[in-house]
């Protein structure tokens, strides 16, 4: 069996407005600050002070939380990204969070924690209107701190909690930023396409537009067939993806509320993250891909579309054959060294509001150096057990779970090296 690249995990305890690192040390930030105005960390069952997500207005915590990432851009280097979860949430009556006919959370995650009511805040927000808060730390986020918002993405959830208004809809959803600090940044998105399914496929190659007159042009068929890459289609801004729950053993006397899905952190890490950082140059190493032989059985129609490509006519892109009848595999890495063979260090990933570790445990999972950084002693030990648990680290690593008792010697190895 051969042995999985495995990363590794550094739990921290402190502050996300004064993380412990190094300026531009870190190669990704994938987080999930507290909620406003709705739980509070805990230590022992007792609330302490300093903790974002207990301000008293919602223009006191988004000013937190620009805080909070004017520190993880300190930490972030140039070519690195930002990805934050946020849930938004309704004002009740006089103004205070939740209250009749409207919601008082948008999902939780493991960054939440219990607080009174008594000491909910008035929102300034108008009675059973959203408050908006992802939207206003967005703009901030552009206007304040010069961060370029790539995009918003929904997490749409559809195991959410059922509400029991009638007069409006129900809330099923979420929002990622995705945020950079130079128009040119890391990203391997080859590594995370999805596959194209058949209808919409068909749809691509052989509809046209009638409104632009263009109908039967087979040029513009095969236009747009060029533009659909043979690893798959881009994912889209709506990512569909389940709650999951996180049994905490009751050893650890602890608390806790959901995690967020590992599924997040998988498809960003992957994404946005490189697999190693070339020792050599200082870069990320980067997926690179070729195109396969064409297919040796062609119809007599197949065949004269390409030669009519190869002449420079219809389709001219790459060999002459439309990326739907191509095949591209990823082949190996590169960097901007010449010849990619010098070592490589494991990519930095951090969560700088860890909560149960969810980022860091994928992070080691996919062979990165996952950080996670939180206030609470209690959650920084949750997220110590998390991230060397054999059985969270196989469902982080989408293997199944092998009892010790049942494990062969390569399956103890493989133990070994992830634990």
């Amino acid at each position: 069996m051969d042995r999985p690249t495995v990363g590794s995990v550094q739990i921290l305890r402190g502050n996300a407005l004064a993380l412990a690192l190094a300026d531009e040390s870190v190669d990704l930030i994938v987080t999930s600050p507290p909620y406003f105005g709705l739980r509070s960390y805990q230590d022992g069952g007792e609330h302490y002070e300093g903790q974002i997500g207990a301000e008293a207005t919602p223009a006191e915590f988004v000013d937190a939380l620009i805080a909070a990432t004017a520190e993880m851009v300190r930490v972030l280097k140039p070519s690195g990204s930002i990805w934050v979860n946020l849930g938004d949430k309704y004002a009740g009556s006089n103004g205070q969070p939740g209250g009749s006919g409207s919601s008082t959370l948008v999902g939780t995650t493991s960054h939440t924690r219990g607080m009174a009511a008594s000491k909910k805040p008035a929102t300034g927000a108008p009675t059973k209107s959203l408050i908006g808060i992802p939207w206003r730390y967005a703009i901030r986020c552009i206007d304040d701190l010069g961060l370029i918002l790539r995009a918003e993405v929904i997490w749409s959830k559809p195991n959410g909690l059922p509400e029991s208004v009638t007069d409006r809809v129900r809330r099923s959803h979420e929002q990622w930023f995705h945020f950079t600090r130079e128009p040119r940044y890391f990203s391997a998105v080859d590594e995370i396409r999805e596959r194209y399914d058949a209808p919409n496929a068909r749809r691509t190659l052989g509809n046209v537009d009638p409104g632009r007159g263009d109908h039967g042009n087979p040029t513009k068929r095969m236009d747009a067939a060029q533009t659909m890459n043979p690893l798959g289609k881009l994912p889209g801004s709506v990512w569909t993806i389940p709650t999951e729950p996180l049994h905490v053993p009751e050893s650890l006397g602890i608390d806790h509320f959901a995690a967020f899905p590992t599924e997040w952190p998988r498809r960003i890490i992957q994404g946005w993250s490189p697999s190693g950082i070339c020792t050599e140059c200082g870069e990320g190493r980067r997926p690179v891909s070729e195109v396969a032989e064409m297919r040796p059985r062609e119809s007599l129609q197949m065949q004269q579309r390409h030669r009519t490509a190869s002449s420079g006519g219809v389709g001219k892109v790459g060999l002459g054959i439309p990326a739907a009848e191509r095949e591209r595999t990823i082949t190996g890495e590169a960097c901007a060294c010449p010849e990619p063979t010098a070592p490589t260090r494991p990519a930095v990933v951090l969560d700088p509001f860890g909560g149960t570790g969810t980022t860091a445990l994928v992070a080691k999972a996919l062979g990165r150096h996952g950080i996670s950084n939180d206030m609470s002693a209690d959650y920084c030990r949750l997220a110590g057990w998390r991230t060397t648990d054999p059985k969270q680290l196989a469902k982080a690593a989408r293997r199944p779970f092998v009892p010790p008792a049942e494990q062969t010697e390569g399956q103890l190895d493989l133990l070994e090296g992830i634990a």
